[in-house]
């Protein structure tokens, strides 16, 4: 079966007056991307492979990438523009920019709304289907509440459609699903989302499995149409541009892998319930026996020829020569050893190692049981271990990037529209982070030796807590203000004023308050001679 890397059609053959003499179609060629996705799917799970020996690189390979590249959900920060980026701007577009947005406030909406749709979950999933099929795919919306959502759901059931613009912009997602009929047959509902409209489809021809082959008749249902509000398609799309999942290319390998484990494993068993060879020796009954019948006549078969069978005395012979703790052979020339499979080690092991590196290789992710990766033991030494899976991931850190800022622009014009502002899209940056175990302390350091070059509310930012830097800020503006109010107390308890002058100094004499303090240490002095004398005379 061919498949198609990407569904592409013009967005005529999706205007709402020729859809419904396309969606068939339409159906038909998605249906060999979404099988073949179903198969990559299988592949990682390997919960329906029924072979002897499974070992499931796929779902390492997954694993590993998934984590790292979508284990910590982006960051979306509003930029600030400073005076000259801003003066340029204008002078050579003639526009404003940055002006319209009040930063801390487009920032709260932006933390706000990442915080009700659950960053962090939404994009592990789409990381993780990306890995697994090549694709990945949400849905944005705004609910009853009036809330901005966009949510995951599975490349399984989704595809995109493309136009043939450069670049290639989505101009549609197609979805489906089952139901189960009462005939024991499957009913195949459709949704087609385009940027001016929803609909819902239900195949008229029940189906038994879904196949490319089978004739469909999809009919709209009227009710259930709705007009898309958005200024652009209401989806999150990310499709490998080659169709790959991460791991596709080393299918063979893996397989072959298995297979070398596989051979050893027959050898193995083999080698178990292996034969026992004697020389010299000859037994008393006969392997097999013909088959009488009660006349004492030999069974024929339908050719005429006797029917044989085991000989049940001969069997009894063997298991007596097998179990018995000695055995004799009639002459010098006589041996007995087992008939076994000799297996070279080294080179087996060498073949399934050269396997299973390769696969790794290609793949970009690193062996967590390879000695350089168990010696790693800081965070730079990782990150070289990583290096190739960053590499492999490259593409799809800009295709993700490129989404995620696309799907804010469409909130933000969402925002605008509804509230009357003019926030800006271009004013997010989009940050996305590898998981990777990190030196806190080292994090720590570096950033506090950036005070006084940059701001406190990067530097807080920046640390490896979940801090509020806003709050931690107004939290030390209270702090501070309080230290300065204590600190005036006690200074006055210390007999000073708040202008800082000493208390009961004669300004004409400053000297007066030294020699005071002379007067005392003279009387401290002979009052301790005259103690001293007392204790010596009562001696």
């Amino acid at each position: 079966m061919a498949v198609v890397e990407k569904i592409q059609y013009s967005e005529e053959f999706l205007k709402e007056e020729n859809i419904a003499n396309n969606i068939n179609i339409l159906w038909g060629k998605a249906i060999p991307i979404l099988q073949h996705r179903k198969q990559l799917y299988d592949r990682y799970t390997r919960k329906n492979d029924t072979s002897d020996v499974i070992v499931a690189l796929e779902f390492y390979i997954s694993t590993i990438a998934s984590g790292y590249f979508g284990g910590k959900e982006p960051q979306y920060k509003v930029k600030k523009i400073n005076e000259t980026q801003k003066g340029i701007l204008k002078k050579v577009f003639e526009k404003v920019f940055g002006e319209k947005n009040n930063l801390d406030e487009f920032q709260t909406i932006i933390d706000y709304i990442t915080k009700y749709n659950d960053n962090g979950s939404f994009f592990y999933d789409c990381v993780k289907d990306y890995i697994n099929t090549g694709a990945c795919y949400g849905l944005v919306y705004e609910n009853k509440e009036n809330e901005v959502v966009y949510a995951h759901t599975s490349s399984l059931t989704s595809v995109a459609i493309w136009n043939y613009e450069t670049p290639n912009q989505k101009i549609g997602l197609l979805r489906y699903w089952t139901e189960n009929s009462n005939s024991g047959g499957l009913t195949v509902h459709l949704e087609l989302i385009t940027k001016d409209y929803k609909k819902h489809y239900i195949d008229g021809i029940e189906q038994k499995s879904i196949k490319e082959s089978h004739k469909t008749d999809f009919k709209e249902i009227k009710e259930d149409s709705k007009d898309v509000l958005w200024n652009d398609l209401p989806a999150f799309a990310v499709e490998n541009p080659d169709g790959l999942a991460l791991f596709e290319n080393v299918i063979t390998l893996i397989k072959k892998h298995e297979q070398v484990i596989k051979n050893n494993a027959n050898i193995f068993q083999y080698n178990d319930d292996a034969k026992l060879k004697i020389t010299g020796f000859t037994p008393d009954n006969e392997a097999v026996i013909e088959v009488i019948d009660e006349n004492g006549d030999p069974k024929l078969d339908s050719n005429g020829n006797p029917i044989m069978i085991k000989n049940p005395a001969r069997k009894l012979e063997d298991d007596a020569i097998l179990n018995a703790k000695i055995f004799y052979t009639p002459d010098n020339t006589g041996d007995i050893d087992w008939v076994i499979k000799n297996i070279n080690d080294t080179a087996s092991e060498n073949h399934k190692k050269t396997c299973l590196d390769l696969a790794l290789m290609i793949s970009g992710v690193p062996n967590v049981t390879d000695q350089g990766f168990t010696n790693a033991d800081n965070s730079s030494a990782l990150e070289k271990k990583f290096f190739p899976l960053d590499q492999v991931l490259q593409q799809a850190d800009k295709l993700f990037e490129k989404e995620l800022l696309r799907m804010w622009e469409m909130i933000t014009d969402r925002i605008n529209l509804k509230k009357n502002m003019e926030y800006d899209f271009r004013d997010i940056e989009v940050i996305l982070t590898r998981n990777l175990p990190t030196n806190n302390q080292e994090i720590i350091d570096n950033w506090l030796k950036l005070r006084g070059l940059l701001s406190d509310k990067t530097v807080i930012d920046h640390l490896p807590y979940d801090l509020d830097s806003e709050s931690e800020l107004a939290e030390m503006d209270v702090q501070n203000e309080a230290n300065i109010e204590k600190n005036m107390q006690n200074m006055q308890k210390m007999g000073q004023d708040i202008d800082g002058k000493i208390l009961n100094i004669q300004q004409d004499n400053p000297n007066k308050q030294f020699e005071k303090t002379d007067e005392v240490k003279q009387q401290n002095i002979k009052q301790s001679d005259t103690i001293s004398k007392k204790e010596d005379k009562e001696k």
